[in-house]
C-alpha cells in the first residue's frame, strides 16, 4: 500500500480545530466575539447557540447572515539537514477567500411555543498550498464544507424560564489532492442533538446549552495516484460536543455586557483513521496519525453600546486555549494552538430591517511542528495563520 495516501485525513480537521468551527457563520452577535451568543434575543441567529432563546423572539424573527473570510497560513521549514528528505522542501502560503450564507426563522405557534429552524455552513475551509514544499507529499489543496440544517423547538414555563431542544442534521463534502494523488468528492451524513435553558430577569439573562458531538465517516473515495492508478481512500471528521453558558447584563439604558464560556471536547479526538485501499486488493488497511488534543476553553466578553436613536455599537475579545501544543504531535492538515479573536460591528435599522454589520480578526499566532522522527515524513518547521472576517446580517 502507497504511504502517500496516508495524507487524505487532511481534511479531517481542516475546518474544526475549535477557533476554525467557523462559529462565526452561526453567530447572533458577531460584533462582541460571540459572547453573550446564548441570551442574546435581537436576532434568530440566536437559536443556533442556545434554542430556549426563540422564548423571547416574539410572534416571528427572521435573520439572513452574510460573510466573507480571508485565511493565511504561512509555513516556515526549520529542517536542519535536508539530505535525506526525498519529498520538495521549503517554505509555503495558502491564501483562502469564502463566503458563507444562513439563515435563521423563529415563530411561535402557540402561547408558550416557538419552534425554529437553522441552515448554514458550520464548518468549511478551501485550502492550497501548492506542490513545491516540505510537506507537499501530505497536503496540496483541500476543500471541505459542513452544512448543517438544525429544526428547534422551545417551550416557555413562565416569564422567566424557557427550555428547547432540537436536531442537527449534518451533510459534510471532502476532496483533496497531495503531490502524489488526487481523490474524488466524498461525502457523509450525520446527526446529532442540541438542547438549552435560559433564565430572563429585567435588567440581566443567563443561559446554558449544549450541543452533541458529530462523527461523519467518509469512506470508498475513490483517488488517482500520479502513476495511473487508483485506490479508495476515507477517513473521519468529527465535530466536538459544545457546551455554552452565556450571560448578559444591562448596566444602564445604554449600556450591556456580555460574556460566555464555552467547553469544547475534543479530547475525543485521540487520532485519525486513514483507511486506503487499491481497486483490485483487500482487505482496506487502517492507519492513523494520532492527535491526543486536549478539551478546549472559550472565552469571550463583549459590550452593546447605544449611541444615539440610530446606531449601536459594539465590540468584543474571546481566547481560546489550545487543544495540543507538542510539536510531535501537530500536523499540516490544521496546526493548533492558542487563538486569539478581535470584533467590532454596528447595528442600525432601514425601515423595519435591522442591519449589522462586523469585522472580526482572529489570530493563531505560531505554531510549531516537528514530524523528523517519522519513517513517511521529515516535517519540521513553524505555522502562523489568521483570518479576516467581514459580514452583515439582517433580521426582519
Amino acid at each position: 500500500m502507497k504511504k502517500s495516501l496516508l495524507p487524505l485525513l487532511i481534511c479531517s480537521s481542516v475546518a474544526n480545530a475549535s477557533g476554525l468551527l467557523l462559529q462565526e457563520a452561526v453567530t447572533a452577535n458577531a460584533g462582541t466575539a460571540g459572547a453573550g451568543d446564548g441570551v442574546y434575543t435581537e436576532t434568530a441567529t440566536a437559536s443556533w447557540t442556545n434554542p430556549a432563546t426563540m422564548s423571547h423572539m416574539g410572534e416571528q424573527k427572521t435573520t439572513i447572515n452574510t460573510m466573507a473570510l480571508y485565511l493565511q497560513m504561512d509555513y516556515t521549514d526549520g529542517s536542519q539537514d535536508s539530505s535525506t528528505i526525498d519529498t520538495p522542501e521549503g517554505d509555503a502560503s495558502a491564501e483562502t477567500l469564502m463566503p458563507s450564507v444562513g439563515i435563521f426563522h423563529v415563530r411561535q405557534i402557540a402561547e408558550a411555543t416557538h419552534i425554529g429552524v437553522n441552515f448554514g455552513a458550520v464548518g468549511g475551509s478551501s485550502i492550497e498550498y501548492g506542490d513545491d514544499w516540505d510537506g507537499a507529499n501530505h497536503l496540496d489543496k483541500a476543500f471541505l464544507s459542513a452544512l448543517q440544517l438544525n429544526p428547534n423547538i422551545s417551550y416557555q414555563i413562565d416569564d422567566n424560564w424557557s427550555i428547547a431542544a432540537g436536531m442537527q442534521v449534518n451533510y459534510g463534502m471532502i476532496e483533496v489532492s497531495t503531490s502524489g494523488f488526487e481523490s474524488d468528492m466524498g461525502s457523509d451524513w450525520a446527526f446529532g442533538y442540541n438542547a438549552g435553558a435560559m433564565y430572563k430577569a429585567n435588567t440581566w439573562s443567563i443561559g446554558l446549552s449544549y450541543r452533541s458531538k458529530l462523527v461523519h465517516d467518509f469512506d470508498d473515495i475513490t483517488a488517482t495516484l500520479t502513476n495511473g492508478n487508483e485506490a479508495l481512500v476515507g477517513t473521519e471528521l468529527i465535530v466536538p460536543a459544545i457546551t455554552d453558558l452565556s450571560a448578559s447584563y444591562d448596566v444602564n439604558n445604554q449600556l450591556t455586557i456580555l460574556s460566555s464560556i464555552q467547553y469544547h471536547q475534543w479530547s475525543e479526538f485521540a487520532e485519525t483513521p486513514v483507511y486506503n485501499d487499491t481497486l483490485n486488493a483487500r482487505p482496506t488497511l487502517p492507519q492513523a496519525i494520532d492527535r491526543d488534543w486536549e478539551d478546549v476553553w472559550k472565552f469571550a466578553i463583549g459590550a452593546d453600546y447605544q449611541l444615539n436613536t440610530n446606531w449601536t455599537i459594539k465590540a468584543g475579545f474571546s481566547y481560546e486555549t489550545s487543544p495540543q501544543d507538542d510539536p510531535t504531535k501537530q500536523w499540516v492538515d490544521l496546526p493548533v494552538g492558542e487563538q486569539y479573536r478581535y470584533s467590532l460591528g454596528a447595528s442600525t435599522y432601514w425601515d423595519d430591517t435591522r442591519i449589522d454589520l462586523f469585522y472580526e480578526y482572529a489570530d493563531f499566532g505560531s505554531m510549531d511542528i516537528d514530524r523528523s522522527d517519522k519513517a513517511y515524513t521529515q516535517i519540521q518547521g513553524t505555522f502562523v495563520g489568521n483570518i479576516h472576517f467581514i459580514g452583515a446580517n439582517f433580521t426582519f
